[in-house]
């Protein structure tokens, strides 16, 4: 498979700590890709990294080959690299379908003013995206709700819908699972899955093992800062040192 998403002696620095340590990772086109860890092995600090909201101390960061690396993260929107955050960042006045739509603001010809009310054919196509981002994630009968009724779960799920609205290459989910309940954890799976047949590669941040095992190809373990393992999730999951560095024993 094609290398769609690259870091390189991937290093940050925050004062004396080191988040990262000359980390590398390669994503392949197409595929789900988890990144695990105990607490502080600077899962976060990678994904922001990738997505542009942090820069590197040292290193680089590549998307299909282009060195996007000090490119800001509203430059890496229109070339395909998007993320959610573990903490939900919504519009909480505003409906669903308008959260989706304002997702969609990097496409529209004349910017969010195009997006509401609907006026034009392009208007109505973007419209047809929106209602399309949810329902992948089963969110059609909410359309109309206003995103400050939604419970927990489909609030999340939305964050995901509008980061699909942006029609993105590489979709970074940052803790996508937390806070969900078990059964909506299930179908969490299913919708990154589906993310997938979409065409869209997607890379997770996940503390859910379960998660990570019934949806990634492929699992990079960090650990104070360091990649100490990559594989296949079984492979990787029963591995030993990845036990040890997440029970300490």
């Amino acid at each position: 498979m094609a290398e769609i998403m690259q870091v390189t002696g991937l290093t940050r620095t925050f004062g004396n700590v080191h988040a990262l340590s000359e980390v590398d990772l390669t994503v392949e086109e197409g595929t789900i890709h988890g990144i695990v860890g105990p607490n502080g092995a600077g899962k976060t600090t990678i994904l922001s990294v990738m997505s542009g909201y942090l820069l590197p101390t040292q290193g680089r960061v590549l998307l299909g080959g282009r060195d996007i690396t000090r490119l800001t993260p509203q430059q890496r929107v229109p070339l395909g690299v998007v993320r959610t955050f573990q903490n939900i960042r919504l519009f909480g006045g505003l409906t669903v379908l308008e959260n989706v739509m304002v997702g969609q603001h990097a496409h529209a010809r004349t910017g969010l003013t195009s997006l509401l009310p609907v006026r034009t054919a392009a208007d109505k196509a973007l419209l047809a995206e929106a209602k399309a981002s949810l329902e992948l994630f089963g969110l059609r009968e909410y359309v109309s709700r206003r995103v400050s009724e939604l419970p927990y779960g489909l609030q999340k799920q939305l964050e995901m819908a509008r980061a699909m609205a942006t029609k993105p290459r590489v979709l970074l989910l940052d803790e996508p699972a937390a806070g969900m309940t078990s059964e909506a954890r299930v179908d969490l799976t299913e919708h990154i899955r589906q993310v997938r047949e979409e065409g869209v590669t997607v890379v997770v941040v996940e503390h859910d093992m379960d998660v990570i095992a019934r949806a990634c190809d492929t699992v990079t373990v960090l650990n104070f800062g360091r990649k100490i393992m990559e594989g296949r999730p079984g492979d990787v999951l029963s591995s030993p040192e990845v036990r040890t560095a997440y029970l300490g024993t």
